[in-house]
Formats: structure tokens, sequence, C-alpha cells
């Protein structure tokens, strides 16, 4: 069994609240149950359905050169939820272990368990903790890198949550974020379409552009930030070229941004 080695709920008075019953109740379950897919876990379905770009961008980052050498000794997976990430940073030799922070204890102890066998994870090497990414349960200096992962547009306070992922990381760690941003042109579209799921579901969804990420990441005191395009989810020959047209001439991110691995020290 996986412990719980970290605890800073969330009270019935914080925003967050309606989001986590789902989780903590169950309802988020039978809407997991509603999704098609191959797997006879529910939730990795959700995963291929709602995130089919992070497991990529992940093995991405993983395999790059300046990025791998990052992830090392004592990582945090901010918003773990099912813990997919949790359980393949796991496996990794440098990575001695893996702490998964989300705001159900119920959820993380059962389908975040259940997803880190299946997902063939190291259990012995993972510790939860409980709570919100924007008030990490975790002294300053904890943690040799820490993780994003399709999670900060789920934060209502962004700022305050990369203020406080920085505080945890030690002195030469890494923060590394996964996002696909909006076009700059499609912003206001995408923000109205964002705020209907949020009203709909109770899921907090904020939309960015390139741009305000990087706003974001440097006010909230990273000195250097790096971007790596993540270019082999772009299929086809033709398209690739297009990207990479729109790339040179600095056009990218206004009209089709492609999904970043962001590196924030």
């Amino acid at each position: 069994m996986i412990p719980v080695i970290a605890r800073k709920p969330l009270s019935a008075e914080e925003p967050e609240y309606r989001e986590l019953e789902k989780y903590e109740f169950g309802s988020a379950d039978e809407d997991a149950r509603k999704i098609q897919g191959t797997h006879e876990e529910p939730w990795l379905n959700v995963l291929e359905h709602c995130e089919p770009a992070s497991p990529p961008a992940i093995e991405f980052a993983l395999a790059h050169p300046a990025i791998r050498p990052l992830v090392k000794g004592y990582a945090i997976d901010l918003g773990a939820g099912t813990c997919w990430l949790t359980a393949r940073l796991s496996t990794l030799f440098d990575v001695d272990e893996v702490v998964a922070l989300d705001m159900s204890e119920r959820f993380l102890t059962q389908v975040g368990s259940r997803v880190i066998q299946k997902r063939g994870g190291r259990p012995d090497k993972v510790r939860f903790a409980v709570g919100s990414f924007n008030g990490i349960p975790f002294p300053a200096e904890s943690f040799d890198c820490a993780f994003l992962v399709a999670a900060i547009h789920h934060s209502l306070s962004p700022l305050k949550t990369l203020i406080d992922a920085r505080r945890v990381l030690r002195t030469g760690g890494a923060l590394i974020l996964v996002e696909s941003p909006s076009a700059v042109v499609r912003i206001r579209p995408n923000r109205r379409r964002a705020i209907e799921i949020s009203r709909a579901t109770g899921a907090t969804e904020i939309c960015y552009t390139a741009g305000e990420l990087d706003y974001l990441l440097r006010h909230s005191g990273f000195e250097h930030v790096s971007y790596y395009p993540v270019d082999v989810l772009t299929r086809g020959v033709l398209r690739r070229g297009l990207r990479r047209l729109l790339r040179a001439a600095r056009l990218e991110n206004l009209l089709k941004p492609p999904v970043y691995v962001i590196v924030a020290r």
C-alpha cells in the first residue's frame, strides 16, 4: 500500500472544493466509465481521450539530452490525478522517489494506485500527498524536479501555483511543464469555451497563449525558461514542413502553437 506522507486538505470554503467533491465522492468515476476505449481501467481511456498528447510529450522530454538529466532524485507530480506520470517517473533509475500530489485522497489511493500498477510503475518508490498545488504541503527545497503536466490551466491561481512550485525546488532544480497553448488569433473563442466547461463541470479550465505562460513563469521567479516544441505530434511531412515555416516566420504561436515541454529553472 502506497503511504500518504503529507496532508493539507481543502476546506469546504475554498473554491476548488466543488471539483474535489467529484473525485472524493466518486461521481468523477461515473463520468470516466462513459468514455469508450480499449482499456479495462476507465481512467486510462480518459487519459487517451482527454490528454492524448501528454504521454508522448513526456517520452519526448525523457529522451531529450537537455531535459533528461534534470529528471532525478526526489520528484513531485503536481496535480497528479490518475498518477500515470507518477508511474512513469517511478521506473527511472535516476529517480529515487516520486510524490504524487492531488486534492482527493480517495482518488489517489484508489484510482492512482490502480493506474500505477497497470502502467508498470514502482509503488515502492511512490508516496502520496493530499492538497492543492497552490499550497504544497512540503518545506522549501524538498525536490530536485517538479512536474505540471496539462495541469497549470486547471489552477485558479496560476501565479501562486508556480511560486509554490519554485519554493519546493532545490537549488538547481527544474520545473517541467507540458502545455498546449491557445493560438493568439483564437484566444477569445477558446476562453469562452473554457468558461463554459468550468461552469458546467466544476473543473477549472483557463486558456493561455504561449506569451502569457511565459509571463507567468518569469513573474513567479524563474530566471531561465526554455521551450521545446513536441514536433513528433505533428503527423505528415507537409504538416511538419508548414509548422517549421510558421516557426521560422515567428507566426507559430499566433496561428497554430505546438504542444510544448517547458523547462523553468
